[in-house]
């Protein structure tokens, strides 16, 4: 994957969203990352998203290609509700695990709001019975539910319980959990968290440090 590449697949989801899929051994999706671009940030334009991800000041698509993962780029549009978010995200999980050869299960995260409606997902298709094959969910500088949403995140179980769930938190960026770097990580709903000290760069999806340290917990 490189910057303003072409994606190797183009996958028209539910409910009006689309995904960009860059493949890195054929057809078949072996070993997926799906990332979910932030409504009003990247969601308009996946191309643009494409490029924040592969960012100059660090390479996550590219890295990722480096160790065999296939990395999924998904959009809901840029002004859409929780429901029609959820049921993009859901169709892309889906078809993911459609798609998919193999055993290797996939990992899915978002940045801010977009984190909280993978995580809902993910926790629904668990309540609901479903095997979404994701074996990490990745959270990227959380943002606090609205009352609404956390209803939704209640009753379905607020976590999904499946995969390992990681939390990033960068610089500058308030953690809604009120924990800090010098607070027990133990506290945290996640199973393991990240406080960066070094945020992304404007042009860049992910950190150095946070890129890392995501690549090396990547099951």
């Amino acid at each position: 994957m490189a910057v303003k590449s072409k994606p190797s697949q183009d996958w028209t989801l539910d409910s009006g969203g689309t995904a960009w899929a860059y493949l890195v051994s054929g057809p078949q999706v072996s070993a997926p990352v799906v990332l979910v671009a932030e409504r009003g940030r990247d969601a308009a334009s996946l191309e643009a998203f494409a490029d924040t991800v592969n960012g100059p000041n660090y390479l996550l698509g590219t890295k990722l290609a480096e160790r065999g993962r296939d990395t999924i780029l998904v959009s809901y549009g840029p002004v859409a509700d929780w429901d029609t978010a959820a049921s993009v995200v859901r169709s892309a999980v889906l078809e993911t695990k459609r798609r998919r050869s193999g055993d290797k299960p996939a990992i899915l995260g978002g940045l801010g709001r977009s984190a909280l409606v993978a995580r809902y997902v993910l926790a629904y298709l668990e309540y609901e019975g479903f095997d979404h094959g994701v074996g990490a969910y990745l959270s990227l500088d959380s943002t606090r539910p609205t009352p609404a949403e956390q209803t939704a995140l209640i009753d379905v179980g607020f976590m999904p319980r499946i995969p390992r769930n990681l939390k990033i938190t960068t610089a500058s960026t308030t953690d809604v959990e009120g924990l800090t770097a010098q607070d027990d990580p133990g506290l945290s709903m996640f199973d393991d968290v990240l406080y960066t000290s070094t945020p992304p760069a404007e042009s860049s999806w992910i950190g150095q440090e946070a890129g890392w340290w995501l690549l090396d917990r990547l099951p």
